[in-house]
């Protein structure tokens, strides 16, 4: 009976043992997982006056795509103001970089480009990088705006917004409150509530308002 008793303390002991390890193995990597979340930092950096966005940290192999594409926007700016500078010492071609959206493993980087060729003003034109900072994949709007049905509901939600800036006094074409281009190759980037639209200037409103950003939360689209 001693014997037997004995021998159900040293399996109990044992059995403990193997617990504490278990516990002791599986909490760590528990914690790891939890803390796994793919985060960068932004930084601006110049090529040739131009600015581009670099990042630092992260999975390295995606960094490096993204650092190499946020680069060559300047490199292609760089080379389009010095042509433009061969034809006429006062025409010139800038950039301006930024980061719009930096959270949850996903990154958006809008490009300002502006470029004068002589009279009243020079033109401009923008272009959103959205990308996965987990995989490196560039983000669509199609990947948040699947269907019709959801992209007629952002395209109420902006209408909604646009009203309610002109009811405010802004200056936004009242012809255009109810009638805008928007496709799936329109600028976007995100916010932590949904995804903003961009619009060139002249599409809904004065050249003098600059570009035209609309947040239309997934809340309105995506039920």
């Amino acid at each position: 009976m001693l014997k037997y008793r004995t021998g159900i303390k040293k399996l109990r002991w044992i059995n403990y043992l193997l617990i504490t390890v278990l516990i002791a193995i599986i909490l760590p990597i528990s914690h790891v997982e939890a803390d796994s979340s793919i985060t960068v930092k932004t930084k601006v950096q110049y090529y040739k006056g131009q600015p581009y966005i670099h990042l630092t940290g992260g999975k390295k192999s995606v960094t490096d795509k993204l650092n190499k594409t946020f680069k060559l926007h300047a490199v292609k700016a760089a080379r389009l103001d010095k042509e433009e500078k061969k034809s006429n010492k006062n025409y010139f071609y800038i950039t301006m970089a930024s980061v719009k959206y930096n959270a949850k493993e996903k990154l958006s980087v809008v490009y300002e480009d502006h470029v004068y060729t002589g009279g009243a003003h020079g033109m401009d034109a923008t272009k959103s990088y959205n990308y996965d900072l987990r995989t490196g994949k560039e983000l669509k709007l199609s990947e948040y705006v699947k269907d019709d049905t959801q992209m007629e509901k952002v395209e109420k939600s902006i209408s909604n917004s646009l009203l309610a800036m002109y009811n405010a006094g802004v200056s936004i074409f009242e012809e255009n409150i109810y009638d805008f281009q928007l496709d799936q190759t329109s600028q976007f980037f995100l916010y932590d509530k949904g995804i903003v639209i961009r619009f060139h200037p002249y599409e809904v409103a004065p050249y003098a308002k600059g570009f035209v950003d609309i947040k239309v939360p997934y809340s309105k689209f995506n039920q």
